[in-house]
């Protein structure tokens, strides 16, 4: 019952990572490389009872570390210690022996990072910030053959700038609610299963060059699967979303329309349709591929096209040689909304290990290369502007107790650009970052 437990906590920290990568896609490599702390998962016999179904964790996370490149600078870069402390509350209704209640499930989360950079630079000091996340996640099942849900996710995140002063030196903020509502279904056995989803991102920056960029994302998902095996489907999924601008202005509110021919952020009504399978191939192998089409429908400006920009593909191998042991493989061809422009095509390729050792040792490595091509610049602008952006993430976990660990983590974030103009649309467009963190953490 304890893995069914880690696997609903697995899930609810996925929503939150989806938001941020699904955030970060849109925005381009405005906000460079934010690397959130993790949270400590806390035990299930653990907890306060504060009612028959309901039982509240809580938990502290305090690291120490080093930021090789604080304002993602090619040369010259400045260096800092940086501490972070991040307490965390959850109220969830599962069982102390980890079992997942029938009928509603509820689980509710708030975390609150305090980071400090431990620097005599006035300029990196002014970068203290408290950045906070909230989400919820709700289930109904009454039947099993009917589940509903809907989840929330907010966040403030808080990133340097990519200049310590002058007129681009104000902190990154922004402001990012992620919320979806659905319904599953799977009668007759469930060898037939429908999933209906509707999603609603806001997205506002409070930094004042990148309010042109506030937005709001609707999307409607419609997912159909026939299981043809006992643990494998065909399936048919179609998106279509609805990108607005929140402000009307042109793009850094800093760029003369009449001289450089910059034009206002455009809407679009991105669509995707795309057939797959996905399930197990042999007892210790699983498989999701997808083929299909995608089109932008920009109101104005560049648009995806051609054959290649009018197809979406993505497939992922997940092989299991051992129990405790999980490697994973993917690639992607797809677009996605940009800050800068219109679009960027997205050619992706990742991996991840993880292991896990008698509950107590975890540890995960994940790495990833995109190459993006960004379309519809300001004139002046390299059309398209090419980013090879390189990703990379280890962490070690050891837990002393059920309500104790101790960790390390690495990460990597290098991105080379052949854009070298400056200002609000190369922010960030060349470096290397490096972070290592120590740290410990609590949970009850």
């Amino acid at each position: 019952m304890t893995f069914r437990y880690l696997s609903v906590c697995a899930v609810a920290g996925l929503l939150l990572w989806a938001r941020a990568g699904h955030a970060q896609q849109l925005m381009g490599p405005v906000t460079g490389g934010t690397i959130s702390p993790p949270v400590a998962v806390p035990a299930p016999a653990n907890g306060l009872q504060i009612s028959d179904g309901a039982t509240l964790h809580t938990g502290v996370t305090v690291e120490g570390g080093y930021d090789s490149n604080v304002f993602y600078t090619d040369s010259g870069a400045i260096s800092s210690p940086i501490l972070r402390v991040t307490p965390a509350l959850d109220l969830t209704n599962v069982a102390r022996n980890g079992e997942v209640p029938a009928g509603l499930f509820f689980d509710l989360r708030a975390s609150l990072m305090y980071r400090e950079y431990l620097s005599s630079n006035s300029d990196v000091t002014r970068l203290r910030a408290f950045t906070p996340t909230a989400a919820v996640v709700l289930e109904h099942n009454s039947t099993g053959a009917l589940v509903l849900g809907f989840s929330d996710t907010f966040s403030r995140l808080q990133d340097a700038p990519y200049a310590p002063t002058g007129p681009l030196s104000d902190i990154i903020i922004r402001d990012n609610n992620l919320a979806a509502a659905q319904v599953r279904w799977s009668p007759g056995g469930g060898r037939l299963q429908g999933l209906l989803r509707l999603t609603n991102m806001i997205d506002v920056f409070e930094t004042e060059a990148l309010k042109p960029a506030n937005s709001m994302s609707n999307e409607a998902m419609l997912d159909l699967s026939w299981r043809w095996l006992p643990k494998t489907a065909l399936y048919l999924q179609v998106r279509q979303g609805y990108v607005f601008y929140l402000n009307d202005r042109d793009a850094g509110g800093l760029i003369d329309e009449s001289t450089t021919g910059a034009r206002k952020k455009s809407a679009s009504y991105p669509l995707r349709a795309v057939v797959g399978v996905r399930g197990l191939i042999t007892e210790k192998t699983s498989v999701s591929l997808a083929f299909g089409y995608q089109n932008a429908f920009y109101a104005t400006g560049k648009n995806t096209g051609g054959f290649l920009g009018s197809t979406t593909a993505a497939g992922e191998l997940v092989i299991l040689p051992l129990f405790s042991t999980k490697i994973t493989f993917g690639a992607h061809h797809d677009f996605q909304n940009s800050v800068i422009g219109n679009f960027f095509y997205d050619d992706g390729v990742y991996a991840s290990l993880a292991h896990q050792a008698v509950s107590r040792f975890i540890a995960q490595l994940w790495l990833a290369y995109d190459h993006k091509r960004f379309y519809g610049l300001p004139v002046g602008e390299p059309n398209p502007r090419i980013d090879d952006l390189l990703q990379a993430t280890a962490t070690v976990d050891y837990y002393l107790r059920p309500w104790a660990f101790a960790g390390l983590s690495y990460t990597l974030l290098r991105n080379d650009s052949n854009d070298t103009l400056g200002g609000p649309t190369a922010s960030g467009a060349s470096y290397t970052k490096h972070q290592i963190f120590a740290r410990i953490g609590l949970t009850y």
